[in-house]
């Protein structure tokens, strides 16, 4: 037998093992014994296994890491031992892809899944996802991403465009929608729809050094939006939140933006929050969706985009 062989052999046996037993450590003395191989050579088997399989992932475990088969069941199920809040698991259930059901239906919230007369999910994590050639891009910027590597993309917004060289560093899904996120050759870092993503080529330039990306990595853990800004200082504009919807906005209740800071209730049951923004499209859609129920009170500037807006809208619908 060939070593082409023996290893096409072992990542269809190790396939095999995590069907029966979802984790897999390179230390397993079972599958070292019949693949008759070292701890390093079934690391190497288990790494190009986790490239080729979206769902097998890496998981530290104190000084060393195991590889496990994380199934939608997985995920509801740890929601479930860790949250009291049932309400935030059908809010996460509605952004899943329709498989979600399929692999419910084998678990415990069966039930759940197939009672359709109380709930009806609408919105999939995976909506952009459903063609082979999404599915064939979404897998090659996984492993750019996962490999430090630069990439060309096609980009169709209003117009085809040809970005070259763009270092990838995360597959960001937010504001329901998925986004690549790529620093540029001017060190500019951009958020890039991924249903508007026609094509993606190798670049000439090959990988780059993770330390190089550090402090964009830094700043996505305080995006709050796909219209946050990178290297602009936060304004902060307050908001009043009228009788009528003050309870969304009290004091303990779920944020809608990170940034989101309960300030005061007020003598006639308003409420004030806060909220930080880094330019004006960051906050204007969330106070258009509570038209007109969410107030501006401040800064001047702000309340002046969102009039202008709304004299823009009010002709439109007037013409």
């Amino acid at each position: 037998m060939t070593q082409t062989q023996k290893k096409t052999k072992a990542l269809y046996k190790l396939m095999e093992h995590f069907l029966s037993q979802k984790e897999i450590s390179a230390y397993d003395e079972y599958i070292l014994d019949e693949f008759a191989c070292n701890p390093k050579t079934l690391e190497r088997y288990l790494k190009e296994i986790e490239e080729l399989y979206s769902h097998i992932v890496t998981i530290k475990k104190g000084h060393k890491k195991v590889w496990k088969l994380v199934s939608v069941s997985d995920v509801f199920e740890e929601f479930l031992k860790n949250s009291d809040d049932l309400a935030d698991l059908f809010l996460m259930a509605q952004e899943f892809d329709p498989s979600v059901f399929k692999e419910l239906e084998r678990g415990t919230l069966a039930k759940i899944a197939k009672d359709d007369e109380v709930f009806l999910f609408k919105n999939y994590i995976m909506e952009d996802l459903q063609t082979a050639e999404s599915k064939a891009i979404f897998k090659n910027l996984k492993q750019a991403i996962a490999r430090h590597e630069y990439r060309d993309i096609v980009y169709v917004y209003n117009n085809e465009i040809l970005h070259k060289n763009l270092k990838c560093i995360k597959l960001l899904f937010i504001n329901n929608n998925w986004y690549l996120v790529v620093v540029d050759e001017q060190k500019h870092l951009h958020f890039r729809r991924l249903s508007f993503i026609k094509e993606v080529h190798y670049s000439k330039k090959n990988s780059f050094h993770k330390h190089e990306v550090k402090v964009y990595l830094e700043f996505l853990s305080s995006v709050q939006t796909a219209m946050t800004l990178y290297g602009v200082t936060p304004k902060k504009a307050t908001i009043k939140a009228l009788p009528c919807v003050a309870k969304y906005f009290k004091k303990g209740m779920k944020k809608i933006l990170p940034s989101q800071k309960f300030i005061k209730l007020c003598d006639d049951g308003s409420i004030l929050f806060s909220l930080a923004y880094t330019q004006e499209l960051e906050v204007l859609p969330l106070i258009q969706k509570w038209l007109p129920d969410l107030v501006i009170v401040e800064p001047q500037e702000l309340k002046e985009a969102y009039a202008k807006k709304l004299e823009e809208a009010f002709k439109n619908h007037l013409n």
